[in-house]
């Protein structure tokens, strides 16, 4: 971990974009240079690295990435990544004395640490108090879906993280439109997990759903576009046309039951913490954040308990980047 004051490197690495940034660590990390690019316009980390640093004054000497992936000792095959990480290699090719890789909800959850009463909204006006220090739980769509757990140590002075792919634990219906979408997805990709549904491409897979198996009229601003494109084209459209309003309903449906599901592995009475891009634009519609609140309280003889657990949604786009940089 670098000394109080230093700069360090931070980064954020998605499946689809990568942030870099220069970050301070004196009080509350700071951003002070950053820079976001596609994943794809790089040949590897060490070139988008390289790049960015040539745009500094100065290079720091520590970083820390965070990565959507499993880390297997220094090096990272991200699942939704298009190259692999190696620490090492990075090290040598770009002048540093020292890069770690961590998991980005491993980051994410550092970066709650961070937080304070900043950079997040609470999902209800009248949000349950949360005990401090208490375990709290990290969970995120986008490209992907990403975990992560906050938990106590014995001596309750401070908490850890637990990394996580609970993302990719199997997708289970809560109820008759989510179990003909189960099977629908299982036609195409055999063994169906969470992330295939509660991401990005799994809100373009639900809409798909909708029209081609539920017989609902597609939208011709959807329908105009690649796959790919269609995710954000559709939460846009959730205002405006039905079938956009249907298939972004079943993910905050399936999106509040996961986070319900989370909650109560770590009892999160520290609270439930919402990252990711999507979560803002999603859940700042209070018609939306009611239904999620439903899905995540309806656990039968549980309910009362998840009611008592807090939920804030993150909207700090530099959450991974302060999770990074207190790691490096």
């Amino acid at each position: 971990m670098s000394e109080s004051g230093e700069q360090v490197l931070a980064g954020d690495i998605g499946g689809t974009n990568l942030r870099l940034a220069l970050v301070e660590r004196r009080g509350r990390p700071r951003v002070v240079a950053s820079r976001r690019t596609p994943v794809n316009d790089h040949p590897g980390l060490s070139a988008a690295v390289e790049a960015f640093l040539g745009e500094l004054p100065a290079r720091p000497r520590r970083a820390c990435f965070g990565v959507a992936g499993t880390i297997t000792g220094r090096r990272i095959e991200g699942v939704n990544l298009p190259w692999a990480i190696d620490a090492d290699e990075v090290e040598s090719s770009c002048g540093l004395e020292a890069v770690r890789l961590i998991n980005d909800f491993h980051a994410a959850a550092h970066g709650v640490e961070q937080l304070g009463g900043e950079g997040w909204f609470p999902l209800r006006p009248d949000e349950p108090e949360v005990e401090e220090g208490g375990p709290v739980a990290v969970l995120g769509a986008g490209t992907g879906l990403g975990q992560a757990l906050l938990v106590p140590t014995s001596e309750r002075r401070e908490r850890v993280v637990v990394s996580s792919e609970g993302g990719h634990r199997d997708f289970a219906p809560t109820d008759e439109l989510q179990g003909r979408l189960l099977t629908w997805l299982r036609a195409r990709h055999g063994r169906v997990s969470t992330e295939r549904v509660l991401s990005g491409p799994g809100l373009g897979a639900i809409y798909a759903f909708l029209v081609e198996a539920e017989g609902r009229p597609a939208c011709a601003a959807v329908a105009s576009l690649e796959e790919a494109a269609r995710p954000p084209a559709i939460l846009a459209g959730a205002g405006s046309d039905p079938t956009c309003a249907a298939a972004v309903g079943l993910l905050t449906d399936v999106y509040g039951a996961e986070a319900g599901n989370l909650a109560l592995t770590v009892l999160a009475r520290g609270g439930v913490f919402l990252a990711g891009g999507m979560a803002p634009e999603l859940l700042r519609d209070e018609g939306r954040a009611e239904r999620f609140r439903r899905a995540f309280r309806a656990k039968g003889r549980f309910e009362d308990l998840l009611t008592s657990y807090a939920v804030r949604v993150v909207d700090d786009p530099d959450l991974g980047l302060l999770g990074a940089a207190a790691e490096a």
